[in-house]
């Protein structure tokens, strides 16, 4: 059976670099361990967190891995207060695309230090 734990993968070019990245908006580091030669990060909104990011250096993947494919997945994260969330995001320099109102929810998106495009969404 499945249970609530999630645990999304994600390739960088540079593992500490997308580590503090990801601190840097919150999120706190689970474990930095090095594995077969490789920095491997893993990282969640709060050490309660059922979701967590588990963050692998993408060359290393690539050279041992012949499923591994790109891009990286979609995710959308959820916030209380998005529009607060949006100026945070701003006061540290993340790259974000424009707050937008769909309906009775607010969006929009950020790029990390690798490029890759998350999305969050919320009221």
């Amino acid at each position: 059976m499945f249970n609530e734990q999630v645990k999304v993968i994600l390739y960088a070019n540079d593992v500490k670099k997308a580590s503090l990245f990801w601190q840097s908006l919150g999120f706190e580091v689970l474990s930095f361990e090095e594995v077969d030669g490789s920095q491997v990060a893993e990282v969640a909104m709060s050490k309660n967190s059922t979701t967590h990011l588990v963050i692998y250096d993408r060359e290393f993947i690539e050279q041992n891995d012949d499923e591994a494919t790109e891009p990286s997945p979609a995710l959308i994260f959820g916030s209380d207060d998005v529009v607060a969330l949006y100026k945070k995001l701003q006061k540290v320099d993340v790259q974000l695309g424009d707050l937008a109102q769909i309906g009775e929810e607010y969006v929009f998106n950020f790029v990390d230090t690798d490029g890759n495009y998350f999305v969050v969404s919320g009221k």
